[in-house]
Order: C-alpha cells, then sequence, then structure tokens
C-alpha cells in the first residue's frame, strides 16, 4: 500500500485546555490529506462536480493513540482503497515527524451520487478513468 503525506504543525489554536490537540482536528488533518491525494488525481469536489458527482462522507472513524501538542510537525499519511461498492475509501494515519509516533489512524466512506443526490451503483467514464489511477497509485508497493 502506497501512502501520500502531507505535513502540518499543530497550532496554538488547535489545542485545549490540557494542551493537547482538540479532537476535533484530527477530521481536519484528515481532510487536509483527503483533499492533498484528490488533488493528485483530478478529483477535488469542484472536479467531481464538472464531471456529473458527489461524493458525501457517510462513515468515519478514528482510533486515537498518543496526542499532539503546539508545535508538533504532524504527517499525514493518506491512502484509498478498493471499495466492493460505488464508494470512496480512505485511510489515514497521523505521526509525530520528529520520532515517527503514530498519533492516530482513522477511515472515511464517501458515497458517490449523482448531481441529483442519487445514489451510483456503477462506476464509469471519466470518473472510473481517474478512480482506477487513484486506486492504482495506492496500490503499488
Amino acid at each position: 500500500m502506497k501512502w501520500l503525506e502531507t505535513e502540518e504543525t499543530v497550532r496554538f489554536n488547535e489545542i485545549d485546555e490540557w494542551g493537547m490537540a482538540w479532537y476535533g482536528n484530527y477530521m481536519a488533518w484528515f481532510e487536509a490529506g483527503r483533499l492533498a491525494i484528490l488533488r493528485e488525481f483530478d478529483l477535488m469536489p469542484s472536479q467531481m462536480n464538472d464531471i456529473g458527482f458527489i461524493a458525501p462522507v457517510i462513515n468515519l472513524q478514528c482510533d486515537y493513540k498518543h496526542p499532539a501538542v503546539c508545535g508538533d510537525r504532524i504527517v499525514i499519511r493518506t491512502t484509498a482503497i478498493k471499495p466492493e461498492i460505488a464508494a470512496l475509501i480512505f485511510k489515514f494515519e497521523i505521526l509525530r515527524k520528529d520520532d515517527s509516533a503514530l498519533l492516530a489512524k482513522g477511515e472515511t466512506t464517501q458515497v458517490l451520487q449523482d448531481l441529483n443526490r442519487k445514489m451510483i451503483y456503477r462506476i464509469s467514464g471519466e470518473l472510473e478513468k481517474r478512480l482506477d489511477k487513484l486506486i492504482a497509485f495506492c496500490s503499488e508497493d
């Protein structure tokens, strides 16, 4: 499995009263990683709209392992896996850059819909081409 890596720094406004990154920020960091990989394969939300699709998140999971603190450099690792259905599944890992400690890992699932919000059950055309490239990239060892 191949990962795309994105770096961020934990900012002061992202920590809570106990000096740890507030748990909701991990979802924002997942999103930063997801957008970085989507950008590489012309699958940004506006680009998906242009070819007639939307992909709302229907499931999000996050396992917290160790806290991030203000000033930590973090690495957001993102990959996509081939789904059994017409969906997008992304996996994430957030590591502290200095020691590679795993801070959190998670996954999102997005269903594919047309612009009228009707479920897509079979992927074809331009969307299939772009998704195939994404999955091929992530499947490399």
